[in-house]
């Protein structure tokens, strides 16, 4: 991550060159070339496995229609979201890591800062969507339900309200020259501006939507778990909540916790800068770089968590995987019984896969090409006919199609 190198607001004259080789040490601008490679090669892993991740992501939603819900809705829009800072953030955090300098110019300076702000606000609201889906889902059926459209409409709201939120970005952060070196600040100016929109930005981009999406999954939680008789509680035994929307229920507890494990320490790096630089603890610049690097990188790592938990949680998205592996392999194709080997105008309707069994079509094939009653040709008997015909299997009791 580029950090900045502003020398101190107290100071009135800018370093010298006589000087410059004392203020660049002091503020950790001269790393080893060991911790270069190391955070080359983690940057480089997250990335790789971000990007895959994300794109196996998009793609198990989009070629199957069952896994298209308005939950998955919300889950290719966090996939978009990790994509993003794979694509716009990861590679120029790298660059100015090995180069030790940043190289992309001024407006890149503030594209990068104004994406690095977006896109984790545009997740926790996202989330928060989610929350609300999953509560009028489970607890209020039938008052409001969530349909594709509102879907559509609360993603792009939460994208909006986060590229605002962090319209300023393009004003705080231009590129800085210090000793022949042009760097990309990484905290807001420590004064009160940097403050109040800090203060502002921790707090609506992230306190007050993850005390919401607590005190939502707190409610379905004990609606799921426990049911009240006579100020009793009992064990989930009598409740109605189908087993595969408690099953969705923990697998997105999990992905909010790692949402707030991965992403509090950036947001409260930020916070604890902004305001120890108006205390006259340090300028904006005057930090070590290595405890922000490691917070943005533990940021980053979110977007790698996501595809891992679906994986892990998830079988459908497994068996999808699977599927979009073993496209250009027809023999996994074929023994796959999930696999579309064909499908009628009614499967195509209802989402309905059938497996031809070769093995009994063949055999029927074979029996109603011998002659029959002495004459080359088979003559036509309706009633032979369907007690030949073989029905294909149609999976009755399948697994939820649902992330």
């Amino acid at each position: 991550m580029a950090i900045s190198t502003e020398v101190p607001s107290t100071m009135s004259v800018a370093p010298t060159s006589a000087n410059t080789s004392a203020v660049l040490p002091a503020l950790g601008m001269d790393r080893s070339s060991a911790q270069i490679v190391i955070e080359t090669v983690t940057l480089v892993l997250l990335w790789v496995a971000s990007v895959l991740g994300n794109v196996l992501v998009c793609i198990v939603v989009y070629r199957s229609r069952r896994l298209q819900s308005t939950t998955n809705y919300f889950v290719v829009s966090l996939a978009c979201s990790d994509l993003l800072v794979a694509f716009m953030c990861m590679p120029f955090v790298l660059g100015r890591v090995v180069t030790n300098r940043w190289v992309f110019g001024g407006p890149m300076c503030s594209v990068v800062r104004f994406v690095q702000f977006t896109c984790p606000g545009a997740t926790v609201y996202v989330l928060l969507s989610i929350a609300i889906d999953r509560f009028y889902t489970i607890i209020y059926p039938l008052s409001f339900k969530v349909s594709r459209t509102k879907a559509k409409q609360m993603i792009v709201l939460a994208w909006l309200f986060s590229a605002l939120l962090a319209a300023p970005c393009f004003y705080f952060f231009r590129t800085e020259d210090l000793s022949q070196k042009t760097l990309c600040p990484t905290y807001y100016p420590g004064d009160w501006r940097g403050v109040l929109y800090m203060a502002a930005v921790f707090t609506v981009d992230y306190l007050v939507p993850i005390v919401l999406i607590i005190l939502l999954y707190t409610r379905v939680v004990k609606h799921i778990w426990t049911i009240g008789v006579g100020g009793r509680k009992l064990q989930r035994t009598k409740n109605t909540v189908p087993a595969t929307k408690v099953k969705t229920i923990k697998m997105l507890l999990v992905v909010n916790a790692v949402y707030l494990l991965t992403w509090s320490p950036f947001f409260l790096l930020h916070l604890g800068h902004v305001i120890s630089a108006v205390g006259g603890a340090h300028a904006r610049g005057d930090a070590d770089p290595t405890w922000f690097i490691a917070t943005v990188w533990i940021g980053f790592s979110s977007s790698v968590s996501n595809p891992l938990i679906y994986w892990v949680c998830n079988p459908n998205f497994r068996r999808g995987c699977r599927e979009i592996f073993c496209m250009s392999n027809m023999k996994c194709y074929r023994s796959n019984t999930y696999a579309i080997t064909y499908t009628t105008p009614f499967g195509k309707r209802n989402h309905v896969g059938f497996a031809l069994d070769t093995n009994v079509t063949a055999t029927t094939t074979a029996e109603s090409a011998q002659p029959q009653n002495g004459h080359v040709t088979t003559s036509f008997d309706r009633e032979a006919k369907r007690e030949k015909k073989i029905a294909w299997p149609l999976v009755s009791n399948g697994a939820n199609t649902y992330l």
